[in-house]
């Protein structure tokens, strides 16, 4: 079993833990293999599997065993990118404003009669007044 375990070029998602076996490790360089460091038992090998990277699916799995156990854990590698997210652009800049369209003079007043219209008509069929036959 690992007493200890520390990734130098990256970073656990979690503090280790010798009872847990999964683990992600984030990476924000673009390196082809995991540099550990590890503390185990005298008595103890160890083996480790897929630890060339190539920034797809990477998993790699430490083997800790002796003559009487096997004990293995399983690092899931998550490549970062970094990206500048504050990115100083001028958006009104790059707006494109066409000043050549103007609106006719007549659609101001056009619009204000046509309102004036319907208000008018739904005031007249909701104001009506119904003569009632007995």
């Amino acid at each position: 079993m690992l007493k200890d375990l520390k990734i130098l070029n990256g970073e656990l998602s979690v503090k280790f833990d010798p009872l847990n076996t999964r683990y992600t490790v984030n990476m924000t360089n673009s390196d082809t293999k995991l540099e550990l460091e590890y503390e185990i038992d005298e008595d103890d090998e160890i083996s480790i599997f897929g630890n060339s990277l190539d920034g797809q699916d990477d998993l790699v799995v430490i083997s800790v065993y002796n003559d009487d156990e096997l004990m293995s854990y399983y690092l899931e590698i998550n490549f970062l990118e970094s990206k500048n997210v504050n990115l100083e652009q001028d958006y009104f800049a790059s707006l494109e404003l066409n000043s050549k369209q103007e609106v006719p003079k007549y659609v101001a007043p056009l619009i204000a009669g046509v309102c004036f219209l319907i208000i008018l008509f739904f005031f007249a069929i909701l104001f009506k007044k119904r003569k009632y036959t007995k």
